[in-house]
Protein backbone atom coordinates (compact mmCIF):
# COMPACT_ATOMS: atom_id res chain seq x y z
CA UNK A 1 0.00 0.00 0.00
CA UNK A 2 2.90 2.56 0.83
CA UNK A 3 4.35 1.73 -2.53
CA UNK A 4 1.27 2.17 -4.46
CA UNK A 5 0.89 5.46 -2.92
CA UNK A 6 3.97 6.81 -3.08
CA UNK A 7 4.19 10.42 -4.48
CA UNK A 8 6.60 10.96 -7.67
CA UNK A 9 9.05 13.70 -6.02
CA UNK A 10 11.35 15.49 -8.43
CA UNK A 11 14.16 18.01 -7.04
CA UNK A 12 14.23 21.36 -9.03
CA UNK A 13 11.15 20.01 -11.29
CA UNK A 14 13.86 18.20 -13.14
CA UNK A 15 11.93 14.88 -14.10
CA UNK A 16 15.42 12.81 -14.12
CA UNK A 17 15.91 13.11 -10.58
CA UNK A 18 13.05 11.38 -9.48
CA UNK A 19 14.65 8.00 -11.04
CA UNK A 20 17.65 8.59 -9.04
CA UNK A 21 15.62 8.90 -5.77
CA UNK A 22 14.29 5.36 -6.61
CA UNK A 23 17.50 4.22 -7.39
CA UNK A 24 19.31 5.62 -3.94
CA UNK A 25 16.69 4.64 -1.55
CA UNK A 26 18.41 1.53 0.28
CA UNK A 27 16.88 -2.39 -0.20
CA UNK A 28 15.13 -3.06 2.42
CA UNK A 29 17.07 -5.78 5.07
CA UNK A 30 15.39 -8.13 4.73
CA UNK A 31 14.63 -8.17 0.77
CA UNK A 32 19.04 -7.52 0.63
CA UNK A 33 19.62 -10.50 2.68
CA UNK A 34 17.59 -12.76 1.04
CA UNK A 35 18.66 -12.02 -2.78
CA UNK A 36 21.95 -10.61 -2.02
CA UNK A 37 23.28 -14.67 -0.22
CA UNK A 38 22.06 -15.99 -3.66
CA UNK A 39 23.63 -13.52 -5.78
CA UNK A 40 26.72 -13.63 -4.18
CA UNK A 41 27.24 -17.11 -4.15
CA UNK A 42 25.91 -17.38 -7.95
CA UNK A 43 28.79 -14.75 -8.92
CA UNK A 44 31.54 -15.77 -6.68
CA UNK A 45 35.11 -16.47 -8.10
CA UNK A 46 34.04 -14.08 -11.06
CA UNK A 47 35.94 -11.07 -12.66
CA UNK A 48 34.13 -7.92 -12.39
CA UNK A 49 32.42 -8.22 -16.36
CA UNK A 50 31.72 -11.70 -15.82
CA UNK A 51 29.85 -11.21 -12.86
CA UNK A 52 28.10 -7.51 -14.70
CA UNK A 53 27.02 -10.04 -16.98
CA UNK A 54 25.36 -12.30 -14.98
CA UNK A 55 23.43 -9.75 -13.14
CA UNK A 56 22.67 -8.24 -16.20
CA UNK A 57 21.16 -11.51 -17.43
CA UNK A 58 19.33 -11.46 -14.54
CA UNK A 59 17.60 -8.63 -14.86
CA UNK A 60 16.85 -8.86 -18.87
CA UNK A 61 15.34 -12.44 -18.50
CA UNK A 62 14.04 -12.95 -14.75
CA UNK A 63 11.19 -10.57 -15.00
CA UNK A 64 8.51 -10.34 -17.66
CA UNK A 65 8.47 -6.36 -19.42
CA UNK A 66 5.25 -4.21 -19.91
CA UNK A 67 5.17 -0.66 -19.61
CA UNK A 68 3.51 1.34 -17.41
CA UNK A 69 0.80 2.90 -18.91
CA UNK A 70 -0.46 -1.04 -19.68
CA UNK A 71 -0.28 -2.04 -16.38
CA UNK A 72 -0.90 0.70 -14.51
CA UNK A 73 -2.41 3.01 -16.51
CA UNK A 74 0.26 5.64 -15.95
CA UNK A 75 3.92 6.14 -15.55
CA UNK A 76 5.11 4.36 -12.48
CA UNK A 77 8.61 4.01 -11.12
CA UNK A 78 9.42 1.11 -8.74
CA UNK A 79 11.63 0.88 -5.78
CA UNK A 80 14.07 -1.67 -6.31
CA UNK A 81 12.27 -4.46 -3.88
CA UNK A 82 8.52 -3.60 -6.45
CA UNK A 83 10.41 -5.08 -9.23
CA UNK A 84 10.76 -8.58 -7.04
CA UNK A 85 7.25 -8.45 -6.27
CA UNK A 86 5.13 -7.15 -9.13
CA UNK A 87 4.63 -9.57 -12.18
CA UNK A 88 6.00 -6.80 -14.74
CA UNK A 89 8.49 -4.05 -14.91
CA UNK A 90 9.53 -1.96 -17.13
CA UNK A 91 13.01 0.26 -18.41
CA UNK A 92 13.56 2.68 -15.46
CA UNK A 93 12.74 0.08 -12.96
CA UNK A 94 15.30 -2.73 -14.77
CA UNK A 95 17.53 0.14 -14.47
CA UNK A 96 16.80 1.06 -10.84
CA UNK A 97 17.07 -2.51 -9.72
CA UNK A 98 20.27 -3.35 -11.30
CA UNK A 99 21.89 -0.09 -10.00
CA UNK A 100 21.49 -1.87 -6.87
CA UNK A 101 23.11 -4.83 -7.97
CA UNK A 102 25.69 -3.41 -9.20
CA UNK A 103 26.77 -0.48 -6.62
CA UNK A 104 26.35 -2.92 -3.67
CA UNK A 105 27.29 -6.46 -5.18
CA UNK A 106 30.23 -5.09 -7.02
CA UNK A 107 30.86 -1.69 -6.10
CA UNK A 108 31.21 -0.50 -9.28
CA UNK A 109 29.76 3.04 -10.17
CA UNK A 110 26.73 3.45 -12.09
CA UNK A 111 24.95 5.96 -13.92
CA UNK A 112 21.18 6.26 -15.14
CA UNK A 113 20.91 7.48 -18.84
CA UNK A 114 18.05 8.65 -20.00
CA UNK A 115 17.14 8.30 -23.95
CA UNK A 116 14.08 10.20 -24.81
CA UNK A 117 11.59 7.89 -23.97
CA UNK A 118 13.93 5.06 -22.65
CA UNK A 119 15.95 4.92 -19.14
CA UNK A 120 19.03 2.23 -19.24
CA UNK A 121 22.10 2.17 -17.30
CA UNK A 122 26.09 2.80 -17.71
CA UNK A 123 28.66 1.10 -15.04
CA UNK A 124 32.20 2.39 -14.33
CA UNK A 125 34.58 -0.40 -14.11
CA UNK A 126 37.58 -1.17 -12.60
CA UNK A 127 39.00 -2.86 -15.41
CA UNK A 128 38.86 -1.55 -19.67
CA UNK A 129 35.87 -3.18 -20.55
CA UNK A 130 35.01 -2.57 -24.38
CA UNK A 131 31.55 -1.81 -25.90
CA UNK A 132 29.34 1.35 -25.93
CA UNK A 133 30.26 3.96 -23.61
CA UNK A 134 29.13 7.12 -22.38
CA UNK A 135 32.42 9.45 -20.80
CA UNK A 136 31.58 11.17 -17.63
CA UNK A 137 34.41 13.63 -17.16
CA UNK A 138 37.43 12.04 -16.77
CA UNK A 139 35.40 8.41 -16.48
CA UNK A 140 34.14 6.05 -18.72
CA UNK A 141 30.67 4.06 -18.10
CA UNK A 142 29.99 1.38 -20.33
CA UNK A 143 26.77 0.85 -21.21
CA UNK A 144 24.38 -1.99 -19.57
CA UNK A 145 21.25 -2.36 -20.85
CA UNK A 146 18.92 -4.11 -18.69
CA UNK A 147 15.85 -4.14 -21.10
CA UNK A 148 16.79 -5.86 -23.77
CA UNK A 149 14.84 -9.22 -22.87
CA UNK A 150 16.33 -12.14 -25.18
CA UNK A 151 20.00 -11.12 -22.75
CA UNK A 152 22.35 -8.52 -24.31
CA UNK A 153 26.05 -8.19 -23.35
CA UNK A 154 27.45 -5.46 -21.12
CA UNK A 155 28.60 -2.93 -23.96
CA UNK A 156 25.90 -3.61 -26.07
CA UNK A 157 22.91 -0.92 -26.74
CA UNK A 158 19.71 -1.00 -28.95
CA UNK A 159 20.07 0.49 -32.17
CA UNK A 160 17.04 3.26 -31.38
CA UNK A 161 19.08 4.25 -27.99
CA UNK A 162 22.57 4.54 -30.05
CA UNK A 163 22.30 7.58 -31.69
CA UNK A 164 20.03 9.93 -29.29
CA UNK A 165 21.11 12.50 -27.60
CA UNK A 166 21.03 11.15 -23.54
CA UNK A 167 21.28 12.64 -20.20
CA UNK A 168 22.98 11.19 -17.28
CA UNK A 169 23.06 11.32 -13.15
CA UNK A 170 25.61 9.80 -11.41
CA UNK A 171 24.39 7.53 -8.52
CA UNK A 172 26.14 7.37 -5.28
CA UNK A 173 27.31 3.90 -3.53
CA UNK A 174 25.22 3.54 -1.06
CA UNK A 175 26.38 2.40 3.12
CA UNK A 176 23.68 0.77 4.71
CA UNK A 177 25.13 1.78 7.74
CA UNK A 178 24.38 5.64 7.35
CA UNK A 179 21.48 8.23 6.83
CA UNK A 180 21.40 9.43 3.43
CA UNK A 181 19.66 12.71 2.10
CA UNK A 182 19.61 13.35 -1.95
CA UNK A 183 21.33 15.98 -3.47
CA UNK A 184 21.42 16.47 -6.93
CA UNK A 185 24.21 17.43 -9.70
CA UNK A 186 23.94 16.86 -13.01
CA UNK A 187 27.33 15.71 -14.26
CA UNK A 188 28.89 16.99 -17.80
CA UNK A 189 29.11 14.09 -20.09
CA UNK A 190 29.65 13.29 -23.71
CA UNK A 191 28.79 10.04 -25.44
CA UNK A 192 31.25 8.18 -27.15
Amino acid sequence: DFYSSYPTSRIAGNDMTRWAIYAQTPLDITTREELYAQLTALISGKNELEAANMLLNFVQTGFVYKYDEEVWGRDRAFFAEESLAYPYCDCEDRSILFSHLMRDLLGLDVALVYSPGHLFTAVKFSDNVEGTYISIGEDKYVVCEPTCTNGAPVGWISAESENSDVKVIKLSNIDYGKSYRLSFNEPEYKRS
